[in-house]
């Protein structure tokens, strides 16, 4: 360790934050401007930190008792608050989580999957908003956070110049910094970086409330990994042609809307590079199926989301998990994370399924954990409908696992039994947890914006149906990676 490199990088950093700060309070500066100064000068010397850092342990240490210092900054209202979005800045809590996951997976094996993507956030990121403050005229929003095209544009083209020219004046300085690539620039390079940063662009722009501070880092890392894979120029260029014309058909049939058209890109991008037909034709038959599902008659609606395009916190809430496992399965190739991703896409399919199917039948409903009649279309609710529509649609996963994953007999009965468990899991959840509103003609709901401001009867007023599947879905993947291990 090179203790006067790492104290003046502490110090460098206490510094900027000590000033900006100050200036940002005082007026003296924007504080989107003093927000992105300290962004740039913080991530730069936590991403060039494993130069200096022979003990990992005691760097991670560190990173972690910064963000503590971080977390308790922004939730005491110590740090200037942007009063142009209202909101705290609590990206800058969020960055420092990023480098501690790559630096635990990555840091000893391959430090540049560490470093390069930190410094992407770094720069690109910064240079993304200062060019869309100074020039933006046209703007969009995907989940929430006011983005720009000019921002998006820039955080594109520097996401390129970065991964192009870094690795080769870096790797000059420090061995840490080399990063295994051709040594030239050819037309194949500059395909792959350019995957790289669209995959880097996209997560940018659905990132909201500093989000993209821990979405950036992971993706950018695990495009890096992909572009050294041996077929990986002709996975990213078709994955990226499928992709758009799949995003832009969901859209323009308003089976999602922007936010949740990016989203499930993005996932279709993952899925499609580093797991292929294998994967994506489970995820497929879920979405369709449950599109198509949708469009039953039903005769109670407690879902205010019911036949509106799926959103992004939808897409994240059934995909999202699959999605991380694949992402997982590029850089550590394992036959468990591959069933652990159908288990999830059961788990997803026999909710959906036995929503839809139950509330199209009709019949009695009970909850599933006070054996008490419940009106039709609540969370908890369950018929036998409902149930027989739920075991098929883990059925169909565990024959998709069967016939396209070329999995046993076994395996595929192990993912329709957990898929049918985690829609089981999803109604007690739901039952438990999820808010309930009165509302004054007698009826229950668990649509928030129909209760407006009302303590909710039962449940969490923030565990909504959304939360609900992802909590299910985690808890069934866990299960399952303990059943294995």
């Amino acid at each position: 360790m090179n203790t006067p490199a790492v104290l003046i990088l502490l110090l460098v950093i206490g510094i900027t934050l000590f000033i900006s700060e100050n200036m940002a309070k005082a007026k003296w500066m924007p504080v989107v401007l003093a927000r992105k100064i300290v962004h740039i000068v913080a991530v730069t010397a936590v991403a060039i930190s494993p130069a200096f850092f022979a003990n990992q342990w005691l760097l991670a240490a560190i990173v972690a008792g910064f963000t503590g210092l971080l977390f308790w900054a922004v939730a005491t209202n110590k740090l200037a608050i942007d009063e142009s979005r209202s909101r705290k800045s609590w990206g800058i809590v969020l960055f420092p989580i990023a480098f501690l996951l790559l630096l635990a997976f990555f840091g000893r094996s391959k430090p540049w999957l560490v470093i390069y993507p930190m410094l992407v956030l770094a720069w690109a990121d910064a240079a993304a908003a200062i060019v869309g403050e100074t020039f933006a005229k046209r703007y969009f929003s995907l989940t929430g956070d006011r983005k720009s095209l000019v921002g998006s544009a820039t955080f594109f083209i520097t996401s390129i110049l970065l991964l192009w020219l870094l690795p080769y004046s870096l790797s000059l300085f420090h061995p840490v910094f080399q990063w295994p690539q051709p040594s030239h620039f050819g037309y194949t390079w500059l395909v792959l970086l350019t995957f790289v940063a669209i995959v880097a662009a996209a997560a940018e722009a659905l990132g909201s409330g500093g989000l993209d501070n821990l979405l950036v880092p992971l993706f950018v890392a695990w495009g890096m990994e992909v572009m050294i894979l041996p077929d990986g120029l002709a996975g990213c260029v078709m994955a990226i042609v499928l992709v758009i014309l799949f995003g832009v058909l969901a859209f323009r049939k308003k089976w999602l809307d922007a936010g949740g058209a990016v989203a499930a890109a993005l996932l279709g991008v993952v899925l499609w590079v580093a797991g292929g037909m294998v994967v994506v034709i489970p995820v497929l038959l879920f979405f369709f199926s449950g599109s198509l599902l949708g469009k039953l008659p039903r005769k109670a609606i407690s879902d205010a989301k019911h036949n509106k395009p799926r959103d992004w916190v939808q897409v994240a809430a059934n995909g999202g998990l699959g999605g991380v496992l694949i992402m997982a399965d590029t850089f550590f190739p394992s036959h468990t994370l591959l069933m652990a991703y159908f288990v999830s896409v059961a788990v997803c399919t026999a909710d959906t399924w036995s929503s839809e199917i139950g509330q199209w039948a009709g019949g009695k409903v009970v909850d599933i954990v006070r054996c008490t009649p419940l009106q039709a279309g609540l969370s908890g609710g369950i018929s036998w409908q409902g149930t027989l529509g739920g075991l098929m649609g883990a059925t169909a996963i565990g024959l998709a696992c069967y016939w396209m994953a070329a999995f046993n007999g076994t395996e595929a009965a192990i993912v329709i039994a957990f898929g049918f468990t985690g829609m089981l899991a999803d109604s007690v959840l739901g039952s438990i947890f999820q808010g309930r509103f009165l509302l004054a003609n007698g009826t229950l709901t668990e649509d928030r914006s129909l209760a407006k401001g009302k303590a909710p009867q039962k449940g969490w007023r923030w565990m909504t149906n959304d939360a609900v599947n992802w909590l299910s879905n985690l808890l069934m993947v866990a299960a399952y990676l303990i059943f294995c291990w």
